[in-house]
């Protein structure tokens, strides 16, 4: 008994943490058939969505998220990690996909790279890119027009 009462202590002080804090849902376009990225915006105000991650900056849908209000993780894809390890072209990547939005899309976040394993797994020939990529991409949000 005092064992079940422990662990409904226990999950009702984790409850109360995770009341307070936002939901977010990552925006996958890989699929058939999908929605619009004006619907897909529409359908998270419609259920208080105030987060989303993007796997990579697409066009159509960082001009639907303009104005509405929704916290952005913003990737940059696997295949852009090579080029982002050069300073000139990680400049250039957050001023065509971040700056060119900011601050109209509320972009918080940066991820760079996605699922990258260092020891197997497709993704692993991208593993000494995300570094300097990091760190490049990281200095471009600095050093650009708009500062990140």
């Amino acid at each position: 008994m005092a064992s079940l009462l422990l662990l409904l202590a226990l999950f009702t002080a984790n409850l109360r943490v995770i009341v307070g804090q936002q939901i977010g849902v990552c925006y996958g376009m890989l699929g058939n058939d999908l929605p619009s990225a004006c619907e897909v915006v529409d359908l998270y105000k419609a259920n208080n969505i105030k987060q989303m991650r993007l796997y990579d900056p697409n066009q159509v849908a960082l001009e639907a998220l303009k104005n509405s209000r929704i916290d952005l993780l913003l990737g940059v894809p696997n295949t852009d990690l090579h080029r982002a390890t050069n300073p000139d072209d990680a400049h250039q990547w957050v001023q065509n996909t971040v700056s060119k939005f900011y601050p109209s899309v509320n972009i918080k976040y940066i991820a760079v790279g996605n699922e990258v394993n260092p020891v197997d797994g497709a993704n692993w020939p991208y593993t000494p890119h995300v570094l300097p990529a990091i760190q490049n991409v990281y200095q471009a949000g600095h050093t650009c027009k708009r500062p990140l």
